[in-house]
């Protein structure tokens, strides 16, 4: 009788055992690296037209276009730290460590802001119709839309330097060594070193690039009319990929082992598999969606038909 026992409670075993490897082997395939379904989203009302988004490491930024000003949003939770008044046109952001740096379009300056608290720093007149900022670790950079040139402002004692490059430069990045401009109008991005503004090259990228984006070792740039995104090494140049997205991509952004891209005229923000180059999600945000950034756990989205930022929750 025991050994019956025994052996009805091995079967047991085995079979319970059989069965949840069944479970295992049939339910919904899931490949490393891979996203677990759709990112949910909740909205969050800010100014009108807001254009730029920028991370400082606690609070989300948001440059409201038509509104002339500059919100300050919780990361966590999305609260209103505080509004503050800015120049005609507020169209990009960077953040030096310490200050958050706003590019007026129609004031043909930047504003230095202090992160802690909003109170404003100073301001300072670059070329025309500034669109484009970045920071390299030890100075900030304008792309001044209206002039073909590049200003380089020395944080160290307030010196500045201009550089031309192409027609209408809207959109800058930092690779570590080299800064990365946008030339809307020629099709083309400028390679110019940090240290000291040479140009390292030119390359022609798809119709009308806008957004741009660094991700360790590529470079990402958004072709607007070309409704595609193009992956160059930022070592030389070389195009590695062009990808098709929806209709109008604009911003574009790195994060979580994956490039976001704002698709502004289909109201979407699309995940690609860098290696891969696959559109693996497609993520309905507010309208016209402009600008996308990361904050180490879920992507923000500025909606400028909307009125709104999305967080996709990743």
């Amino acid at each position: 009788m025991r050994n019956k026992e025994k052996l009805v409670r091995r079967l047991l075993i085995i079979v319970s055992s059989l069965f949840v490897v069944f479970l295992t082997l049939n339910r919904s395939p899931v490949t490393r690296g891979e996203p677990q379904g759709i990112p949910q989203s909740i909205d969050f009302e800010v100014g009108r037209r807001p254009e730029a988004l920028l991370f400082d490491g606690g609070y989300i930024w948001v440059a409201n276009q038509q509104s002339d000003n500059l919100m300050k949003l919780r990361a966590s939770d999305g609260l209103n730290m505080g509004t503050f008044e800015t120049g005609t046109r507020p169209v990009a952001l960077t953040y030096d460590g310490i200050h958050v740096w706003v590019a007026n379009k129609m004031s043909n300056n930047v504003m230095k802001y202090l992160a802690k608290d909003g109170s404003l720093v100073a301001t300072i007149a670059v070329g025309q119709q500034p669109e484009g900022l970045a920071f390299d670790g030890k100075d900030v950079w304008v792309a001044n839309g209206g002039d073909n040139s590049v200003t380089k402002l020395r944080l160290s004692d307030g010196a500045s330097c201009t550089y031309m490059v192409g027609q209408r430069p809207i959109g800058l990045v930092y690779d570590g060594a080299n800064i990365w401009v946008v030339n809307n109008k020629s099709d083309t991005l400028t390679k110019l070193r940090a240290t000291d503004g040479v140009k390292l090259g030119t390359y022609r990228v798809g119709d009308s690039p806008t957004g741009i984006a660094f991700d360790g070792s590529n470079i990402w740039v958004t072709n607007f009319y070309g409704n595609s995104v193009t992956q160059l090494r930022a070592s030389d140049g070389q195009i590695l990929n062009t990808i098709s997205v929806a209709d109008g991509p604009v911003g574009v952004a790195f994060g979580n082992g994956y490039v976001w891209v704002a698709n502004y005229g289909s109201s979407s923000v699309m995940q690609v598999e860098p290696k891969r180059g696959g559109v693996i999600n497609t993520v309905k945000v507010g309208k016209s969606p402009a600008s996308v950034i990361f904050d180490g756990t879920s992507i923000w989205v500025a909606n400028g038909g909307s009125n709104s930022v999305s967080r996709l929750i990743l």
